[in-house]
C-alpha cells in the first residue's frame, strides 16, 4: 500500500514538472540576468534558457540587427524563411538576409559548463570590447546586449513612455479600433 501511494506521488511529481515544461515552453524566453564574457568571449547561459534552446542553437544577429541573438535552431529557420520569401518580393529583403546570414554561426553548442562562445565577429560589431553583459529572454530567442546598452535602452523607454500605464492603454485603443475597422 505504501508503494501505492509513492507511485501516486511520483506521477503528481512528474505531471506537475510535465505542466511547468509545457508552460515555459509556451511562455518561452523571459526574465533577465547579468553576466560577464570570460577572457575567450564566452558566455554563461541561464540555465532557464539552455533548457529552452535544445540542443542545437545559432549564435547570430536579432531581426533589428542590433543585438546579439541566441536561437533555438528552429526560430532562426523560420526567420531565414521569412527574409528568403521577403527577398523575392523586395530586393531590399535580401540585403537583411545576406547579413542575417553572414551574423549566423552553427555549431556553438554548450560546454559542461553552460558556456557558449560567442564569435568574435557578434562581439565586435555589437558588443564593442564590453565584459558586462545583459542577457535576456524576448519570448522567441535570447538576447545578449552590452550593460551599457542595455542602460540606454531602458532610459530611451522611459523617456518615451513615461507613464506606461497610459501608453498600454492607447495601444489596446488602437488594438480594438483597427479589429473595429476589419470587421
Amino acid at each position: 500500500m505504501a508503494e501505492d501511494g509513492q507511485h501516486s506521488q511520483d506521477l503528481l511529481q512528474g505531471e506537475s514538472c510535465d505542466r511547468q515544461k509545457e508552460n515555459d515552453k509556451r511562455l518561452g524566453f523571459i526574465g533577465v540576468y547579468n553576466h560577464s564574457l570570460d577572457a575567450k568571449g564566452r558566455l554563461i547561459v541561464p540555465m532557464p534558457f539552455r533548457s529552452l534552446l535544445g540542443d542545437r542553437i545559432i549564435v547570430g544577429v536579432n531581426m533589428a540587427q542590433d543585438s546579439i541573438a541566441i536561437y533555438p535552431f528552429k526560430v532562426w529557420e523560420e526567420k531565414v524563411d521569412m527574409l528568403r520569401r521577403l527577398s523575392h518580393e523586395d530586393v531590399e529583403a535580401e540585403l537583411f538576409l545576406s547579413r542575417f546570414a553572414m551574423y549566423s554561426f552553427d555549431g556553438l553548442g554548450f560546454d559542461s559548463q553552460g558556456r557558449v562562445l560567442l564569435p568574435s565577429a557578434l562581439r565586435e560589431e555589437f558588443l564593442n570590447n564590453a565584459q558586462g553583459v545583459q542577457v535576456s529572454g524576448t519570448t522567441e530567442y535570447v538576447r545578449v546586449v552590452s550593460d551599457e546598452q542595455a542602460r540606454m535602452e531602458t532610459e530611451r523607454f522611459r523617456s518615451q513612455f513615461p507613464d506606461r500605464l497610459r501608453a498600454i492603454s492607447d495601444i489596446q485603443a488602437r488594438a480594438r479600433n483597427r479589429n473595429r475597422d476589419e470587421r
